[in-house]
């Protein structure tokens, strides 16, 4: 089949796509990655044919108008701040998209338009317009089902209840995104749709593939059945990683061997207003708690710390070889993170920022690996108070036990591969 994969958004949407892309590949089907600009150096690197999309997508936070929507504490200035923005990237999205998925369907023709989670409108739009099938990858269960409403929580709520939260949800997303899409079918000469999209995916028959593991969410595979297959998380096969740049620096490396496993702490590209705060509460919170702190990606340095030695500060480091180093996990939630550190065995205290990183600290906290707090509530006493969680010996065990549960990669990466392969082929015109 001639296959594009949608993959937009962090490290962390772009991987799991590509892992499945390079599967794909390796099948040998014909796969274009169609992907953020700061991501096609990544794609390539896997030998896939890499198409750029959209704006940078972990340049924001950095830009003039990131800087603001950070530093104003007026709600209604910084609603507006993320709205332009919302309408800004969604503009450039669109045009790149539409202008990807068209050149490969007039080059040969487009049997499959596989979409991550952002931009699944667009993407069905696409694929009707092309006369292509469509799939879906997922990272977390944020569709319809009785294991967990649209409200994230640890508690037990009832399924009637959860589903019925769904159903309202849907509706309100589409009353606030309808006039965007049907904008963007507009412009592509389709008729105006009609309904939440969850409903008519549904009602296409699409297969909405879910890149985590059933073990997380219990009696979830048996509700939704084989048109919303969960497969496992995702992950690239180990030579591939280097291929990527993936890799353990030697300073690194010694730093890790020379004492105790340390606390790995990432915050992703979540928002952080004041990173020399936060510095703070971990440095404090870890020496307090007498842990080391391997932390990633806050402050740009490399290295120990000149001043709190038992902290090392890299900028990226390889999931695959240093989280199996590490004792414990603090970080923001993303499904890719969650994936990587739930996969190594570690407790972990999630600190959500936006997006899904909510579900996935309610996750955490229901089956009782480890804690959440709230990104912006992180503090030295909050932090102190989640590594005595993490450190527990009963969380440690938990986290041990899910982790030798969970479905392995290649396993995962297998099963999502022959989902695609199998999925619905009717043209959606």
């Amino acid at each position: 089949m001639r296959i594009a994969v949608s993959a937009y958004g962090s490290r962390g949407d772009v991987q799991p796509g590509a892992c499945l892309g390079h599967e794909l590949a390796r099948r040998g089907h014909d796969v274009t990655m169609l992907v953020p600009p700061n991501y096609t150096d990544f794609v390539s690197g896997l030998g896939l044919p890499a198409v750029s999309v959209g704006a940078d997508s972990e340049s924001y936070w950095d830009s003039d108008r990131g800087r603001a929507t950070l530093a104003t504490r007026n709600p209604v200035t910084k609603l507006r701040l993320a709205r332009d923005q919302v309408r800004e990237g969604f503009a450039r999205f669109d045009s790149g998209l539409s202008a990807a998925v068209a050149s490969l369907a007039d080059d040969g023709g487009l049997d499959l338009l596989v979409s991550g989670p952002l931009g699944q409108d667009r993407c069905l739009a696409l694929a009707e317009r092309h006369g292509a099938a469509m799939s879906t990858l997922r990272f977390c269960a944020m569709s319809e089902n009785g294991v967990m409403g649209p409200v994230p929580t640890a508690r037990r709520v009832p399924p009637a209840l959860n589903r019925a939260g769904w159903r309202l949800a849907d509706r309100v997303t589409w009353a606030a995104t309808r006039g965007s899409e049907n904008r963007f079918r507009a412009s592509l000469g389709l008729p105006p749709a009609r309904g939440p999209l969850p409903t008519r995916l549904s009602r296409r028959g699409v297969r909405q593939v879910q890149a985590y593991d059933a073990e997380l969410f219990p009696g979830l595979a048996q509700e939704w059945g084989p048109s919303r297959p969960l497969v496992g998380f995702l992950d690239l096969p180990p030579g591939a990683r280097a291929a990527v740049g993936d890799r353990v620096d030697s300073a690194l490396d010694a730093w890790l061997a020379a004492r105790d496993a340390p606390v790995f702490v990432s915050f992703g590209n979540a928002p952080v207003r004041d990173p020399h705060r936060l510095l703070t509460a971990i440095v404090d919170a870890t020496a307090g708690r007498g842990v080391r702190a391997l932390v990633v990606g806050l402050t740009g340095r490399t290295g120990p710390d000149g001043d709190s030695p038992h902290v090392f500060h890299a900028v990226r480091v390889d999931h695959g070889a240093v989280l199996s180093r590490c004792v414990a996990a603090v970080h923001h939630g993303g499904a890719g993170t969650t994936a990587a550190t739930l996969r190594a065995g570690l407790p972990i205290l999630v600190c959500p920022a936006g997006a899904d990183q909510a579900y996935w600290g309610a996750r955490v906290r229901a089956l009782r690996l480890g804690s959440s707090t709230r990104l912006a509530r992180l503090d030295t006493p909050a932090l102190a108070g989640g590594l005595d969680v993490l450190l527990d010996d009963a969380t440690r065990r938990r986290a041990a036990a899910m982790s030798s549960r969970l479905v392995p990669a290649d396993e995962a990466v297998a099963a999502a591969a022959a989902a695609m392969e199998t999925a619905p082929t009717a043209v959606m015109r």
